[in-house]
């Protein structure tokens, strides 16, 4: 049962570890791309090019685009 209990321990410390050295290592910057640049999205009506806050926006109804009804990323203003 000791053996149990010890296996346990040292398991769980080792995957605490694990977990804390990933936050710190650094990551490969092949599939994300530059912070700016992956993270934004081209509309296929306007052209312009939106971030993640600019999309929940248009998505929420902050945001106006100027293709109102044909664009994906409108909230459409017969939801809510």
């Amino acid at each position: 049962m000791d053996v149990l209990l010890a296996t346990t321990v040292l398991g769980l410390a080792v995957y605490f570890l694990f977990r804390i050295a990933r936050a710190f290592w650094p990551r490969r910057s092949g599939s994300r791309g530059l912070p700016g640049i992956s993270s934004r999205l081209r509309c296929p009506l306007c052209g312009e090019r939106l971030n993640n806050a600019e999309l929940e926006a248009l998505r929420q109804g902050r945001r106006k685009c100027s293709h109102m009804a044909e664009c994906p990323y409108q909230r459409s203003r017969w939801l809510n």
